[in-house]
């Protein structure tokens, strides 16, 4: 309950609220000219300082403007029997003013200004505190499921029974630019309803937001390089890893042997070795083939054919030349006789070095084979550093390459899993409203009743869907798209939240309407909206906080029984002069 509010601003009109209806009037001064207006009297920066009390934001309230922002405005709240009295100003408004004993005994921890000597909590705490006392939210929320984005608020939920200038265009919305998940998650809390199911849809909503853009960043090539498909991604990670898992096990039977370069230098001499005797060796062949040709081939002359050659002439070769013909031939068996000797010699020779080679070649092949059997496997520290260097980078490369095929896994298979949680979600919430149909019942019934009192001739109801896109709230009254009827539609959503929260004693058990939320309805809803919104908080113990013109106060059709007088609050502001407004000066 609101009881005052006031400001260390001199000329500032304090505010005394009572239970049930507050009317706060702006009266028209007899001595006004027609150029003058009752807009800048303040009925409006009342709703906007009191909001401002609440923690609402700095940068548009009233409070802070250059005007004002050196003084501290004061409000006085009753919770549970037990009332505190806290400030802010434009100046400072992240620390809220507090009494220290008071604010104690709340619970709070106040803090001491040094260099004012006042005492303070911050701005976030005391919105903490308020979430507590009016909401039942966990006080502090830090560590609970509150503390997270996209669960119900205070300044949210509060937004609802004050509702101010920009907050008129539809029932479920409290400002203009109100996400949908705000709207759902806060109005299902404050209707009993399991805010958890929106709360989870707008989780989801995101996920397909960063599914449609990651889903455009591939088409243009931006993420669809980076990322790739699951098809080509998967016989890359597959290789990738296999090729990981071999050098690991080629790494584990490693052995380091210190004198491998100089035996893997052995080896490769003991190959060259071999080359060169494989290359004589021909040779040496080639030269024996050769020997053995002209070894058969050397023979001694023929006599025979010489003799028989005279014979056939019929002449008898003399005896000296007989005798001179065998010296010859003599001579000539010697020679042939030293020619095949020296050939065989020479034939032995070639054989012997042939031998040679081959039994040498076989000793280093032997030689080479047992080197290469022990380094088998084997290799210098370098070598073992430098494959352990590989092994790290393969394992980062298939690394990468199993996230990106994770992520491609994941971006085509978002969708279907978004698909299945949307279903499941739809069902959670067709189920809670089943499961709360006594809850809603009540809010059905209420602002039936409220439409029926209002209007005698038209109909309508609330409805509470529950769609893909989660709850979904709507007032309808025939002919709604009047703006006087749609105002009576957020009228009487504000007074059933006000009286359903206050049945679960739970909720501010005050309600805040601006003058504008009646702009354009037909003077007699007006009255009963006034009628209603008395009865409700007489009901529920609480108030109806209404500002409006007097004229128009004046002229409506209120009951005989109707005691207007008790409930104008004895503030009252005017456009009479500079001192008229709730300020008592005017400002730009």
């Amino acid at each position: 309950m609101i009881i005052s509010i006031e400001s260390d601003l001199p000329s500032f009109k304090p505010v005394r609220l009572k239970p049930g209806l507050n009317v706060l009037l702006a009266d028209k001064s007899p001595s006004s000219g027609e150029k003058q207006t009752r807009n800048s009297a303040g009925k409006s920066s009342l709703v906007d300082v009191i909001n401002f009390l609440l923690g609402g934001k700095a940068a548009s309230a009233v409070a802070c403007h250059d005007s004002l922002k050196a003084y501290a405005f004061y409000g006085t709240f009753k919770f549970d029997g037990d009332e505190i009295r806290v400030g802010r100003s434009g100046d400072e408004p992240s620390k809220i003013l507090v009494d220290e004993e008071k604010t104690t005994a709340f619970g709070l921890t106040p803090k001491l200004d040094k260099k004012t000597g006042r005492h303070f909590v911050s701005n976030e705490v005391w919105k903490e505190f308020l979430g507590n006392r009016l909401f039942a939210l966990p006080f502090p929320t830090k560590g609970t499921a509150f503390e997270q984005s996209y669960t119900p608020s205070f300044r949210s939920m509060i937004a609802y029974f004050v509702r101010r200038r920009g907050g008129f265009m539809r029932p479920d919305k409290h400002a203009e630019k109100q996400a949908t998940w705000d709207s759902q998650v806060n109005l299902s809390y404050l209707l009993g309803l399991d805010w958890t199911i929106p709360f989870e849809i707008e989780k989801v909503r995101q996920r397909e937001r960063q599914l449609v853009e990651l889903k455009k960043a591939a088409e243009g090539g931006v993420v669809g390089d980076i990322i790739g498909t699951v098809a080509e991604l998967r016989p890359r990670v597959v290789l990738a890893e296999a090729n990981v898992e071999k050098l690991r096990g080629d790494l584990a039977a490693f052995r380091v042997v210190d004198s491998y370069r100089e035996m893997s230098d052995r080896a490769s001499a003991i190959r060259g070795e071999m080359l060169a005797i494989e290359r004589n060796s021909v040779i040496l062949k080639q030269t024996l083939d050769h020997l053995e040709t002209n070894y058969r081939e050397e023979q001694p002359p023929a006599t025979t054919d010489v003799n028989r050659l005279y014979k056939a002439i019929g002449i008898e070769l003399p005896t000296v030349a007989v005798r001179r013909f065998e010296e010859v031939r003599a001579f000539h068996e010697s020679v042939v006789a030293n020619r095949r000797k020296r050939l065989e010699e020479q034939i032995n020779v070639t054989k012997t070095e042939l031998s040679e080679a081959e039994a040498r070649s076989a000793a280093l092949d032997g030689e080479r084979s047992e080197i290469l059997r022990f380094l088998e496997g084997s290799g210098a520290l370098e070598d073992f550093t430098a494959l352990q260097e590989r092994l790290a980078s393969l394992a980062v490369e298939a690394a990468a390459l199993r996230e990106r095929f994770n992520a491609a896994e994941i971006l085509e298979g978002e969708k279907t899993e978004l698909e299945g949680d949307r279903i499941n979600l739809k069902r959670r919430l067709q189920d809670d409203h089943q499961a709360r149909q006594a809850q809603l019942d009540k809010a059905i019934l209420f602002i039936g009743g409220a439409i029926d009192q209002l209007y005698s001739d038209r109909t309508g109801g609330f409805v509470v869907a529950a769609n893909d896109g989660g709850p979904e709230f709507e007032i309808s009254i025939q002919g709604d798209r009047g703006g006087g009827i749609s105002q009576i539609e957020i009228f009487c959503l504000d007074l059933a939240l006000l009286s359903l929260t206050a049945e679960a004693r739970r909720g501010p058990r005050f309600l805040i309407h601006d003058s504008h939320l009646f702009d354009g309805v037909d003077e007699r809803q007006v009255s009963k909206a006034l009628q209603l919104g008395k009865d409700t908080a007489d009901r529920i113990g609480g108030q109806y906080l209404v500002t409006m013109n007097s004229d128009i106060f004046d002229r409506l059709p209120l009951p005989a029984a109707f005691d207007k007088p008790a409930h104008v609050l004895s503030t009252r502001l005017s456009d009479d002069g500079e001192g008229g407004g709730l300020f008592g000066f005017r400002f730009d």
